[in-house]
């Protein structure tokens, strides 16, 4: 029987252990969400809890639909992957923002990647303009729908402050300043191939791609707030939920945003909802959404495993020096 090589050794023992980080970190933000629990009593005694069962896949199938735009955004790089691949690279790495500190997220989906045979330096310039995509499209989505709200309520609580990021967000995504940053990424991963880059209309086009994904996302955290409050309005909720989510990516730090975002969407409901409300919702639309993310990758796992022989390389690719310190 052939023995695996120290390689292959590495890269399986770099796999459990952050399996095992990532497990730990689930397992923090649970602690974390915990505290405090009893302040919500009164309000979860009231709850109509038939809501969250809507709001679970939903909030998984917005979080899924950001994969699907990574796929577009790879094959917009020079890459070729299949739905499936993307599907467990995906939903198995972004296991990793629940770990503190803003990398975590890119090297658990640029790591996935890379196993799967993508270059490494496609790889992660994928995951960072996938992330930066996504969430320009969240504050545009969710500038989007301050004019309406102003027309009914002038109190949008905090956080518009982030909506000054739009115009530097578009400034990136010129193929001058994209080149730029891709060939910085090149020197530093290696791969010995230039990077084709998006126009600026595609990439653009990239961006507007995820406001489905965002609408699913604030539906969902909405269906969590008809938990609590059955006349809780669904613009003000769309657009707490979704700002609360760029504030808790801008605030890299904490893990998954944690406090962060709940009290983002907590200052932005607060004119929509009872503050004791708003903040049960931002707890529980946590939970929720942790819930869809280890759906994803509970189904993700499964899907990997029936499709192994065809998915997985036969020589496992280099482990990065992030993870061997080599």
């Amino acid at each position: 029987m052939k023995q695996p090589s120290r390689k292959q050794l590495l890269v399986r023992l770099s796999t459990i252990a952050g399996i095992v980080v990532a497990l730990g970190g689930c397992a923090f933000v649970a602690h974390r969400l915990a505290v405090g629990w009893s302040d919500y009593h009164d309000v979860i005694a009231h709850a109509r809890w038939g809501w969250l069962i809507v709001a679970l896949p939903l909030a998984a199938f917005g979080m899924t639909s950001v994969g699907m735009v990574w796929r577009r955004i790879i094959m917009a790089l020079g890459g070729d992957v299949t739905r499936r691949e993307i599907f467990v690279w995906y939903q198995i790495g972004q296991m990793a923002k629940y770990l503190p500190g803003g990398v975590w997220p890119m090297v658990g989906r640029g790591e996935m990647a890379v196993r799967g045979g993508t270059r490494r330096s496609l790889a992660y310039n994928s995951v960072a303009l996938s992330m930066g995509a996504a969430y320009l499209c969240a504050m545009l989505v969710s500038a989007a729908l301050v004019p309406i709200i102003v027309l009914t309520n002038d109190d949008l609580g905090g956080g518009l402050w982030v909506f000054a990021l739009i115009p530097v967000g578009l400034a990136v995504l010129h193929p001058a300043v994209l080149g730029r940053l891709f060939r910085l990424a090149e020197k530093t991963l290696g791969g010995g191939e230039d990077q084709q880059v998006p126009g600026w209309t595609e990439s653009v086009t990239l961006v507007l791609r995820h406001v489905t994904s965002w609408l699913c996302i604030g539906v969902a955290t909405w269906f969590v707030a008809l938990t609590f409050d059955p006349h809780a309005p669904i613009l003000e909720i769309l657009f707490a939920g979704i700002l609360s989510w760029v504030i808790g990516f801008v605030i890299v730090f904490v893990p998954g945003g944690l406090g962060v975002r709940e009290a983002a969407f907590t200052a932005a409901a607060g004119h929509a909802l009872d503050p004791e409300i708003a903040a049960t919702v931002a707890v529980v639309s946590r939970l929720v959404f942790m819930a869809g993310d280890a759906l994803g990758a509970g189904v993700a796992v499964a899907v990997r495993r029936r499709f192994s022989g065809r998915t997985v390389p036969e020589v496992a690719p280099d482990v990065p020096d992030v993870m061997t310190g080599s």
